[in-house]
């Protein structure tokens, strides 16, 4: 290629060549070169002009757009696109992908919790999903590539976020790159979209989530857990302890007085209103005599037709459900989103509501429960995990930002109006700021949905939801599948990329249905990433489950949660791959503290203590 355009400080060596329009970055540090795929043959060059370390590259496709792109002072190269803000605009698809150099690299993915996903691998699911959907997409804005000595490599930050995602494809060699995707805004170009691109000789991934780190708080208004305990009293009780959703029997107080018993000190308690039975008025008082978290799953997002016949589903209120959370009578019309045809958003449970429309109906359900339940937490289903749609409904017309700003208003309005700290499902760091539990985080979800889970009739199945007071999906035990332990719950690939980056504001544990015991041959493995991550574990269950393995579950209680208590308002400033086979790994954190696991089945000597196999060591500089 001939490069006639170039960008350089004593880092770094960027050119730009007007054939392919794409760049080749030489990181001097190193002598890491980084090049691009060529861009898009429909995507023409009309002009490039250079003032210092920018150049403005001109471009036509559709429309026409200028593209600046910087070598910043802090020597990271941005790229920032323009356009008429009216123009029309489906996808545009620019800088491509920078090219990953060989098989001894890593994708550094930010689905869930994290991974190191090899280049080479050919099955773990690519396809292309927005930001901030838990199906596929990332819970943060941003992905990277690091090498097999976990040092050099580049992130790539999405600024522009709420109408974005990444595409990952496979090349010519069968190796895994990505590339921003920027999606029209409400059927038009609408604003600037800009990413940044910033290049390491050392420090690998956890560098990487650092330099997000610093930018993510600010830019989403971060709180730390210390800070939000001042907002929030009742959130001491949900650090350091077990979250548990309790059914059918376990929803009696006397249920709660037996863990006490037991030795189950702390605990966050929730149930969800959709199952019956309900616990008796006054629950949430009991449960904080004993010392207890309480709270209750939400959920603000579906709804039903009217005629909907499934019973266990519709949109008409049932005296014996009487707070069943996707029901609002009448109101179909009046909240549901709406896409640009006139059609609207679903999936198998539900049709997708407005949260600008919804929140008068919100209010009225919080406050009619709250006679009753005293609560000190809601966990909100979905809000973070099915993505950001725009709503073309004429009464309530949202751009996906809008969308994200309406859920956001929500949020506060729940948190101001009532005093209750918030949860949610995944953890989605546009709305880090109003969800200080995030469960679903620690199981990785691209492939533990689309594992051998779901298919009824395997050894492996999850179960249903269609015993109303006991859903075998809540409180069965299964195998793990292949595909769960190659990706899941592998200990050489899986790293705490959101713990590195949020681990003193959000509290993570793994989904209901996937809780630390669903999988009891496995069971010892997840309290182990739990500790190693300083995550939370947890617990759905009832009478049945508590009876046959009180001693595996008072177990994994005293082995994980003493050490929450020590580590769960710290940052995690570090973690790493202690042997070569990645069986035995460290963390850090802020107050000095360390954890160090085996995973292995051999014992391993670290500085002159034995960690046992399948166990655990804790440290304090």
């Amino acid at each position: 290629m001939d490069y006639e355009w170039k960008l350089e400080d004593k880092r770094l060596r960027i050119l730009f060549d007007e054939t392919s329009r794409s760049l080749l970055v030489h990181d001097k540090r190193c002598g890491k070169v980084w090049s691009q795929q060529p861009v898009d043959e429909s995507l023409t060059l009309e002009g490039v002009t250079q003032e210092g370390n920018k150049l403005q590259v001109k471009l036509r496709g559709e429309f026409v757009m200028t593209a600046t792109i910087e070598l910043t002072e802090a020597s990271e190269l941005s790229v920032t696109l323009k356009a008429e803000r009216n123009a029309s605009c489906e996808a545009i698809r620019f800088p491509s992908a920078f090219r990953t150099p060989d098989s001894r690299h890593a994708i550094v993915q930010t689905d869930s919790q994290g991974l190191l996903l090899p280049a080479e691998d050919l099955f773990y699911p690519l396809e292309e999903q927005p930001l901030f959907f838990c199906g596929g997409g990332g819970a943060m804005a941003w992905a990277g590539v690091v090498d097999e000595e976990l040092e050099s490599g580049y992130m790539a930050i999405v600024e522009t976020p709420y109408d974005a995602a990444f595409s990952f494809e496979r090349d010519e060699e069968g190796l895994i790159n990505f590339a921003p995707v920027w999606y029209g805004t409400m059927g038009e170009f609408g604003y600037e979209r800009k990413v940044t691109y910033v290049f390491f000789d050392r420090g690998g991934y956890v560098a990487q989530c650092k330099r997000y780190r610093a930018y993510s708080w600010p830019k989403n208004g971060i709180r730390t857990l210390r800070e939000n305990e001042e907002r929030f009293p009742a959130l001491e009780k949900m650090l350091g302890c077990v979250h548990m959703y309790v059914w059918d029997g376990a929803r009696e107080i006397e249920f709660a007085r037996g863990l006490k018993e037991a030795g189950i000190e702390k605990a966050l308690i929730l149930w969800d209103a959709n199952h019956l039975p309900y616990p008796e008025p006054g629950y949430d008082d009991r449960l904080k005599e004993l010392g207890y978290g309480t709270g209750a799953y939400e959920l603000f997002t579906d709804i039903h037709p009217e005629d909907f016949t499934d019973i266990h589903s519709d949109n008409s209120v049932r005296e014996d459900i009487p707070l069943k959370r996707n029901v609002y009578p009448g109101k179909f019309e009046e909240i549901v989103s709406r896409k640009a045809d006139g059609s609207t958003y679903s999936n198998s449970y539900g049709t997708y509501v407005c949260p600008e429309a919804v929140r008068p109906e919100m209010f009225k359900r919080v406050e009619r429960e709250l006679e009753e339940y005293n609560h000190e937490t809601y966990f909100l289903d979905v809000y973070q995990a099915n993505g950001l749609y725009e709503c073309h409904n004429p009464e309530h017309r949202l751009s996906r930002q809008q969308y994200a700003e309406a859920i956001l208003r929500n949020c506060e309005l729940l948190e101001e109006r009532y005093g209750t700290y918030l949860g949610g499902e995944f953890g989605a760091d546009f709305a880090a700021k109003h969800g200080l539990f995030a469960h679903g985080m620690m199981t990785l979800q691209r492939t533990f949905f689309g594992s051998e889970i779901t298919h009824k009739g395997t050894i492996h199945y999850y179960g249903d939801w269609k015993n109303n007071p006991r859903p075998s999906v809540m409180l069965g035990t299964r195998t793990a599948s292949d595909t769960y332990l190659k990706y899941a719950i592998n200990e050489y690939t899986r790293v705490p990329l959101y713990e590195l980056v949020y681990h003193d504001a959000v509290v993570t544990s793994w989904r209901w249905e996937d809780g630390n015991h669903h999988c009891p041959e496995i069971w010892w493995k997840k309290d182990l990433f739990n500790i190693l991550y300083g995550t939370a574990p947890l617990w759905s269950i009832d009478q049945d489950r508590w009876e046959i393995f009180e001693v595996n579950f008072i177990e994994s209680y005293n082995n994980v949660c003493p050490w929450l208590g020590q580590i769960c308002r710290d940052e995690m400033i570090a973690h790493r791959f202690v042997s070569a086979d990645r069986k035995v790994q460290e963390s850090r954190f802020s107050s000095g503290r360390r954890a160090v696991v085996n995973f292995g089945e051999d014992p391993y000597e670290f500085e002159g203590r034995t960690v046992q196999p399948r166990g655990f060591i804790t440290l304090q500089d």
